[in-house]
């Protein structure tokens, strides 16, 4: 089981912060600011107390980190300068930063609000970006898992709560491999194949995929993080892997069987790639009292389960 500590730590080094502990308490670091954080694993207003009045004089935010329901009342009495990170909020954040750690994408949080100068809490650009009317004439992966279906199949595996449907930018290229061995072309590989462009990750892709140019359902279209010319030295790297190998050769010589290695690969500058542009691939991002997870609602395959161990 993952200790309230231990908890606050991981939500606090995905976002790059130095975290340190110094007489009972810890802090978070950003340069110059740090924030000092009270561990409340059980309900003891004395602590809090003694919290409030050690960093009075502290200008910034203050946090209160806990597992444990805090009255309703009680809240509604601490200063504006402090922030309560509950059960709740908790798993929320854990959800968020290892969704972001799958997508490559990263949105505004608890860390960001708690480094942020502005009071009240920020408005992330991602609220403003999820109001924004449905895109049209993008290429859209026709999904095959809605609402619904996703909330049954969370339901009965992380007891899903929030449900968005992102849509993930994939640059899309046919090819066409030439393939040496010893200097002479040897054959030839043909198809298709997608770079997800906040991943990085390489796959092959069916040309029968079938799209839609518009989407009714709620979503929020992602922008990618590498360029083309990124996505095409990508494409030609991962053909060159993939298509590479050794391969014997047999052969009789004075009654002798000789077996001989020779490598086949690619060479990349002969790579032909043909630029079929982006299609968006929609992915369900599912969190849950016990967890997270990910489903290619073009596909209904999971790609990520990821458990709590609160």
């Amino acid at each position: 089981m993952t200790s309230l500590k231990h908890l606050v730590i991981e939500i606090l080094q995905a976002r790059d912060l130095q975290v340190v502990e110094r007489d009972g308490h810890l802090f978070a670091r950003k340069g110059d600011r740090e924030v000092p954080f009270l561990l409340l694993t059980s309900l003891d207003w004395a602590k809090v107390d003694d919290f409030l009045a050690r960093f009075s004089g502290l200008a910034g935010k203050k946090v209160i980190a806990t597992l444990v329901k805090l009255p309703p009342a009680s809240l509604a009495k601490l200063d504006r300068s402090v922030t309560v990170w509950d059960q709740e909020a908790l798993e929320h954040e854990l959800g968020r930063t290892r969704i972001e750690g799958v997508m490559g994408k990263r949105e505004n949080g608890l860390v960001d609000e708690l480094m942020a100068d502005d009071f009240p809490r920020m408005v992330s650009p991602a609220l403003l970006e999820d109001v924004r009317a449905p895109a049209v004439g993008e290429r859209i992966v026709r999904p095959v898992v809605g609402l619904d279906d996703v909330k049954e199949l969370s339901r009965q595996t992380v007891a899903g709560f929030a449900h968005r449907l992102e849509l993930v930018p994939h640059f899309v290229y046919g090819y066409v491999c030439p393939l040496y061995m010893d200097g002479e072309k040897v054959g030839v590989e043909k198809g298709a194949l997608s770079i997800n462009s906040l991943t990085h990750r390489v796959e092959s892709w069916n040309d029968r995929t079938e799209v839609i140019y518009a989407l009714e359902m709620a979503h929020k279209t992602l922008e990618p993080s590498i360029g083309m010319d990124d996505a095409k030295r990508l494409a030609r790297k991962e053909l060159v892997k993939v298509n590479s190998y050794e391969k014997e050769l047999i052969r009789e010589e004075n009654n002798v069987t000789i077996i001989e290695k020779r490598r086949v690969a690619p060479r990349e500058e002969e790579i032909v790639l043909e630029d079929r542009g982006v299609f968006y691939i929609p992915i369900w991002c599912v969190e849950g009292v016990h967890g997270i997870m990910m489903v290619n609602a073009g596909t209904g395959k999971v790609l990520s389960e990821d458990y709590y161990r609160i």
